[in-house]
């Protein structure tokens, strides 16, 4: 079972952060080229479809992670491992929120989305940094 844990756990990080940087390396750039009603038009598609992927993916990633924790570290006396993992979950979190202003369809976050790019690359670089200490974490 924990094989298949850290699978879906695996699967959901790819898939969220590819999503994050495919909207941000090739498909934000390349909407530039279309005139203004046809961008916003394909942005509002493709954002749909990446609100239920990214959701999905978050959803996954919080069952899975807190599975793993209460079968690897539960017991683990504090120190070294849990104060990483303390530091990786909220950058995760800090992730998490900004894909779901990102992706929640209201008209209040409009003003957040009009900088989806900038918040994007920021969410891919946390999302990074998580994945760096994540794989630290392996060696404990």
């Amino acid at each position: 079972m924990t094989s298949l844990v850290q699978w879906v756990h695996l699967v959901a990080a790819v898939v969220g952060v590819g999503g994050m940087a495919f909207v941000l390396a090739i498909l934000l750039p390349s909407a530039r080229v279309l005139r203004e009603e046809h961008r916003n038009l394909l942005l509002k598609t493709v954002m749909g479809r990446f609100r239920l992927a990214s959701w999905s993916a978050i959803t996954l990633l919080l069952a899975s992670g807190l599975y793993s924790i209460r079968l690897r570290a539960w017991e683990a006396p504090w120190g070294p491992y849990w104060k990483w993992l303390t530091v990786k979950i909220v950058l995760a979190f800090c992730v998490f929120t900004i894909t779901l202003l990102l992706t929640l369809p209201l008209q209040a976050l409009d003003r957040f989305r009009s900088r989806r790019e900038m918040w994007l690359a920021i969410a891919l670089g946390v999302a990074l940094v998580v994945i760096l200490i994540s794989a630290y974490l392996r060696g404990f």
